[in-house]
């Protein structure tokens, strides 16, 4: 796999914890528009303008790339997470999830965090980061 997509899913897996408040935060913008101020000073309406904020609103969720997307890596994260072993769970759980300083492979393993050994962990890493790509349809060649 090379470095830089490691790197994305690294930083998608750091988001994690925070993915329900993006998304929530994402549809409360959308459900709320800032409107622009109308500068047509004098000017009329339109006659003919339907206004249905329910059905554009619905469409707008439907339609927005960036909530689909972090619906996407929400539940991709999700599918690994339940697919993933106790141990592999607990590996991503200390190097990506938790807020305190970035741990590394060998400290985990050598502070017996993680019951495996460093070359172990690292397999257990780079599998549950390819398993990630494929559901997220990222291709790591």
């Amino acid at each position: 796999m090379r470095r830089s997509i490691r790197h994305v899913l690294e930083d998608v897996l750091r988001d994690y914890p925070k993915l329900s408040q993006y998304i929530k935060k994402r549809e409360e913008e959308l459900e709320n528009p800032t409107m622009d101020d109308d500068e047509n000073v004098g000017g009329g309406r339109a006659l003919n303008k339907r206004s249905d904020p329910v059905s554009n609103l619905v469409i707008t969720i439907n339609d927005d790339r960036r909530l689909q997307r972090l619906k996407l890596e929400r539940q991709a994260i999700d599918d690994c997470l339940d697919e993933a072993g106790t141990i592999t769970v607990k590996l991503i759980q200390k190097l990506y999830f938790d807020n305190y300083a970035k741990r590394t492979i060998p400290e985990l393993c050598d502070q017996h965090i993680v019951p495996v050994g460093t070359t172990r962990a690292y397999e257990l890493r780079n599998e549950f980061l390819e398993n990630l790509a494929q559901k997220l349809d990222i291709d790591v060649m």
